[in-house]
């Protein structure tokens, strides 16, 4: 019963999460690398507004779903299930040291006003992006690869 609810948590909220993060490194990385820094601090804090709250609470969803499962099954399922919820745990304790800081130096100010440095910002936060992207995206390979 467990094992069950766990793999049903784990799948659906693991595949909303990474597909979230997947469109984020797409399309909106390639559209705010173009626009100009003011442009770019207004685009930026608006998305914070609605994707910051989602995915962190889906990828959270995604690792409670995952520890249920792996601590009620055995053998390659519950491998690679601890595999996924150690690749959420990086993700989400790399989120909170890299670009949580740089997030709220966009929302701590006046919609359309850039933090100092905004430019390098941008670049650090979209190469942060795009690894946890990578992990996000091999988490959520693990966890079919564990209910397959």
């Amino acid at each position: 019963m467990l094992a069950q609810l766990g793999s049903w948590l784990m799948l659906a909220s693991g595949g909303l999460f990474a597909g979230g993060i997947l469109v984020v490194a797409v399309e909106r990385t390639n559209l705010w690398r173009r626009m100009p820094v003011e442009q770019y601090a207004v685009d930026f804090r608006r998305s914070l507004g609605r994707v910051d709250p989602m995915l962190p609470i889906l990828g959270a969803l995604s690792g409670v779903g995952a520890l249920l499962f792996a601590l009620n099954t055995s053998g390659r399922p519950a491998a690679l299930t601890w595999t996924a919820v150690a690749l959420l745990a990086v993700i989400v304790v790399s989120s909170l040291i890299v670009a949580e800081p740089i997030n709220a130096r966009f929302r701590r100010l006046p919609e359309g006003d850039a933090p100092d440095g905004a430019e390098r910002l941008r670049i650090v936060w979209r190469r942060f992006h795009y690894g946890r992207t990578l992990l996000g995206l091999a988490a959520f390979t693990c966890i079919v690869g564990a209910v397959a």
